[in-house]
């Protein structure tokens, strides 16, 4: 029993064509693929089953399938996009956002719903697609999409570049502006995070507010207080305490983020000692 018959043309999307090994790779052994060419040079691919009961949880397998397909069809689209549009990044920006795409892509349920709907919506009328008219006629809103995918993109880059490298500037700034307290304590109590110096002493100096605030356009929620201390203090060693972080709490986990690029090779983790168990 025919489950699905699908034809492609190499010329017409080569993005989907060198893709075809999605659709043709089934984990399903009851799931038989038969390809062959036709009079008008596409690739046929079809599927066949003995197993007329569970027809249906077949053909919704052989529509994940093509689903993937077409989404990695959208991500290069994209990727075409950026490189067509946006030829004043360097290769290694560009690869940087290329990654930014997939995973935009990769992540975003709603649109892969779309396609899933579209293609479903064709089967129901027939079991023999031509994908390359599918794609011509149904999803005519990838190229706006991708679009739409790299603009999201291209900012979400840069706004981590400028983060990094203001993230860069004030780490040689702390670099070269060590001060008297060669060791602080960040730790975990009553729901934040706190800074002690070596004798446990807790520390509550709140300056340098220039950084804080540069920073806070740069990056998600996080505790300037502490990043203030540490930029006051800029101490040749930070011992994290984080045995007893809460690994919920968005506000501290970027905060130590922040920390630890800062102050990268000067931050000592402990995963626990007496004074994590006093606190």
């Amino acid at each position: 029993m025919e489950l699905l018959s699908l034809e492609l043309n190499e010329n017409e999307n080569h993005e989907v064509f060198n893709n075809i090994k999605i659709i043709t790779n089934m984990d399903e052994s009851d799931i038989n693929i038969e390809l062959s060419s036709t009079d008008e040079g596409n690739i046929r691919v079809r599927y066949f089953t003995d197993d007329k009961i569970n027809k249906r949880g077949y053909i919704e397998k052989i529509i994940g399938k093509v689903t993937k397909l077409l989404v990695e069809y959208a991500k290069l689209e994209s990727i075409d996009c950026l490189k067509e549009n946006y030829f004043y990044f360097d290769e290694e920006e560009v690869a940087s956002i290329i990654e930014y795409i997939e995973d935009e892509i990769d992540n975003d349920i709603k649109i892969q719903l779309v396609i899933k709907n579209k293609f479903k919506e064709v089967i129901e009328h027939s079991n023999s697609i031509n994908l390359n008219g599918f794609i011509n006629f149904r999803l005519k809103f990838i190229k706006f999409y991708s679009s739409q995918v790299v603009e999201k993109c291209i900012d979400s880059y840069l706004m981590k570049k400028e983060y990094m490298d203001f993230i860069s500037i004030i780490k040689l700034i702390s670099d070269q502006d060590e001060k008297e307290n060669e060791l602080v304590n960040v730790m975990y109590s009553n729901n934040k995070l706190q800074v002690y110096d070596k004798n446990m002493k807790k520390l509550t100096y709140i300056s340098n507010a220039e950084f804080s605030s540069e920073l806070d356009s740069k990056t998600s929620t996080y505790d300037e207080t502490i990043i203030n201390i540490l930029l006051s203090i800029s101490p040749k060693k930070i011992i994290l305490h984080d045995a007893k972080v809460d690994k919920k709490n968005k506000e501290a986990q970027n905060t130590i983020d922040i920390i630890k690029k800062i102050f990268e090779g000067k931050i000592e983790i402990c995963k626990g000692c007496k004074y994590c168990d006093f606190l």
